[in-house]
């Protein structure tokens, strides 16, 4: 009882405690009903993935291997279009923020033209030199493990026009406040994921299926369906979002396009840099073996799913303060931004510390192979153990793009990366033989670099520098 009175008293003296009906309700009108269908949209495009190499699992771990080793190459990508799709949101919620229905809809009608045209120069790239892209990120691996990463990814790059559009178009969506259609489209995607990937790999009736082929193909055919949807709904209309299809063949504004691509090029050096940091680092576990390659992959596949839920505040974050700060209301922006940090570093820290002890179960969902096994597990109580930093080295820097303070997020991202996870990964896992251990310790060095320097900026507000504040008082905002 007196541990409990301690407690209780110290909770009372916080600043929240005086406020906690006011986070109630912000929590409730304004977080949740963007979070919560983002959150769920993000389970399904993450599941797309993870299902993909859940179906081809069975086939075996050099499948598994295969298909992981050409994911890190395709997310690279889909980092880079997730990048401008953030440009997208962001320039959508300030303009209608504004009452500029127009400016929303050429940033969106522009972001998907350039971003279409993008995706379909890639795709032939890969068919050029896909050989060459899996000799690199593949390195040490054996010859079957290669020929079937190269297999998938010049399946999957086909995808690309389709998941731009998709991206791009659900971006813009969330951006004019939309959650639940791009919901819609990710979970349908999902389902016709499932159910195209599994026909295609295993057959039907006395067809016998593709195999390993079927999964990449059964991927990109649910993209293009997504994609076809995401540009009726845009077509159709939705509030001051009605795009023509006749539209999209207009020239482009470069100064609308611009204010897309301000935020979207600092976001997508950012991404691409990373991603790319982070493929150098799959690429020190490909000669650590079959087994850990495939273990290396499936714990990124569940932690990915551990961190759904700060994504989704993260992303929440990004469109309340652009909303904000478009209605001038600095204050609200700096208090909602704070309280979804803290929201979102309990909650994962909670969720990760009690999916821990079932790391061997969940492992257990993609393979029966003991090695593997040991491998995940081993990973995940790492990734349990630095969890409570997460939300500071990623939904933070959300929230400040939301501010257009892309550059910032840029540079801090490329010395994380570049100089901690990078660096520290090669030293730790390769030259004092740590092995996939010490390659995630450097992760974890990159996350605690990001955390702090991201901390630092939002309590010293210069990630408000270009909103100055108004003489009078901004505690209120409302």
């Amino acid at each position: 009882m007196e541990l409990y009175a301690a407690l209780r008293r110290a909770i009372e003296r916080t600043p929240w405690y005086p406020r906690r009906k006011s986070y109630r309700t912000l929590f409730w009108r304004e977080i949740a009903p963007l979070a919560i269908p983002i959150f769920l949209e993000n389970t399904c495009v993450l599941l797309m993935g993870v299902l993909s190499t859940f179906l081809v699992s069975w086939i075996g771990k050099e499948a598994m291997a295969g298909v992981g080793l050409a994911d890190s190459f395709n997310m690279v990508i889909m980092a880079f279009f997730a990048a401008v799709d953030l440009g997208t949101t962001v320039v959508v919620a300030f303009s209608l923020g504004k009452r500029q229905g127009k400016r929303a809809r050429a940033a969106t009608r522009q972001s998907l033209v350039l971003m279409t045209l993008i995706a379909i120069v890639l795709t032939i790239v890969i068919h050029i030199a896909g050989a060459h892209i899996v000799d690199v990120i593949a390195g040490a691996a054996n010859p079957q493990v290669k020929l079937l990463a190269l297999s998938y990814l010049e399946l999957t790059a086909w995808s690309y026009p389709a998941a731009a559009i998709a991206l791009i178009g659900s971006g813009a969506l969330r951006g004019a406040g939309n959650t639940r259609i791009p919901l819609l489209v990710n979970g349908g995607m999902n389902i016709l994921n499932i159910i195209i990937s599994s026909i295609l790999i295993y057959g039907a009736f006395s067809w016998p299926g593709l195999g390993f082929i079927g999964a990449g193909l059964g991927l990109t055919i649910s993209r293009y369906i997504g994609a076809l949807a995401i540009l009726f709904v845009l077509v159709k209309g939705y509030k001051s979002l009605r795009i023509s299809l006749r539209s999209y063949f207009r020239p482009l504004n470069i100064s609308i396009l611009w204010e897309v691509l301000g935020i979207g090029i600092p976001a997508s050096v950012e991404s691409v840099l990373f991603s790319g940091g982070k493929l150098l680092t799959q690429m020190f576990v490909s000669g650590m073996g079959t087994s850990v390659i495939a273990g290396n992959f499936i714990a990124f596949s569940i932690a990915g799913l551990i961190n759904l839920p700060g994504n989704a505040l993260g992303s929440a974050s990004t469109i309340i303060v652009g909303k904000r700060l478009g209605k001038g209301q600095i204050g609200q922006a700096e208090r909602q931004l704070r309280h979804v940090f803290w929201l979102s570093t309990f909650g994962l820290t909670a969720i990760a510390w009690l999916s821990a002890p079932f790391a061997g179960l969940m492992a257990s969902f993609y393979t029966h192979d003991a090695d593997v096994k040991e491998v995940v597990k081993i990973l995940l109580w790492m990734n349990a153990a630095f969890m409570p930093i997460w939300a500071a080295s990623w939904v933070l820097p959300a929230g400040i793009k939301g501010a257009r303070d892309a550059r910032f997020a840029m540079w801090v991202s490329m010395l994380g990366m570049w100089g901690c996870r990078v660096v520290a990964g090669y030293v730790l896992g390769i030259m004092w033989g740590m092995g996939v251990v010490g390659v995630w310790l450097g992760m974890f060095l990159d996350w605690a670099v990001r955390a702090a320097l991201f901390y630092w900026r939002m309590v010293s507000g210069r990630w408000l520098k270009k909103y100055p504040r108004p003489l009078r008082s901004t505690v209120g905002d409302e």
